[in-house]
């Protein structure tokens, strides 16, 4: 895919005058991968999301692996953010072809699954690229993402009030999205429902990488046993077994579930129970969110 031109969007969003204020080196660095971008290679893994669900842990323990080089950023946000920017962009993100031979790089964009046209882009120009996917107990999802919105001051609306906007507000976005040119913050931002139907953007996301080239796991899994998780991706993508000796958790969300929420958490595990069964049913697996409870102070 050629650039295109989009008003009101950055020539590139690396080479802004905040970015190169805060870093020349870095910006310097760009520009090097941007000259050299024809020769450069295209991530063979994804990790698709979603988010709150420990996607930039399991980035960090997959580049830990000797033969897995990691991009120039974790999150390139190329078929959400920057798709417009074009293919040569997009490789300026990753290491040169030669460096690639017997060795693998990765784009870890934890908004990839929610974005009504991922699959369909990242198949036409990667199809044997292998997908991870990193599910979580979605109301648990909704609650950490709803107060990492709030510590950053992006959100002001009571919890039940979000659904509601949501539904209002998103009506006919997934439709905007279809144009590389429209910016999908709004979406992004007030998802929360959307986000956490995983079955939705699993099914979209089957309909063009075949399930044998999806992994999905439960991030619960990943944060209790994560040396046995690892060991099942490394199987995933064909890589030796790895021992790594720590296992930091990154980003990890502190907050507290006051006892005024229990209608809406109710809500919420009501909404989910529909969208659970078809995950539970697809995956032919029960992965047991029902069964947990929400500490409530």
């Amino acid at each position: 895919m050629k650039r295109l031109r989009c008003p009101h969007r950055a020539w590139d969003p690396n080479l802004t005058r905040a970015e190169i204020q805060r870093s020349p080196k870095r910006a310097i660095r760009w520009l090097f991968r941007r000259i050299t971008s024809p020769w450069r290679g295209l991530p063979s893994i994804y990790i698709a999301g979603a988010r709150k669900c420990g996607t930039t842990s399991l980035f960090y323990y997959l580049v830990a692996h000797p033969h897995l080089l990691p991009p120039f950023r974790k999150e390139v946000k190329f078929f959400t953010f920057q798709f417009y920017l074009g293919t040569l962009w997009y490789r300026a993100n990753f290491p040169f072809v030669h460096q690639l031979r017997g060795r693998m790089t990765l784009d870890a964009t934890a908004t990839y699954l929610m974005h009504p046209w991922f699959a369909q882009r990242a198949y036409a120009l990667t199809p044997h690229a292998r997908v991870i996917v990193l599910v979580r107990n979605p109301v648990k999802r909704v609650l950490s993402m709803y107060n990492q919105n709030r510590r950053r001051g992006l959100e002001s609306l009571p919890l039940e009030k979000v659904f509601e906007r949501e539904q209002s507000l998103l009506s006919g976005e997934r439709e905007r999205l279809a144009d590389p040119c429209y910016s999908p913050a709004r979406f992004e931002l007030y998802g929360y429902l959307w986000e956490s139907c995983y079955i939705e953007h699993l099914e979209r996301l089957w309909t063009f990488f075949p399930p044998e080239q999806v992994l999905v796991l439960r991030s619960e899994d990943l944060f209790a046993s994560p040396q046995e998780v690892m060991a099942q991706v490394y199987r995933f993508l064909d890589l030796q077994p790895f021992q790594q000796t720590s296992f930091r958790i990154y980003n990890p969300g502190h907050y507290r579930v006051d006892a005024s929420l229990k209608p809406a958490v109710a809500w919420l595990q009501e909404y989910f129970a529909p969208y659970n069964q078809r995950l539970y049913n697809a995956l032919g697996r029960d992965l047991g969110w029902e069964r947990e409870c929400i500490d409530f102070d």
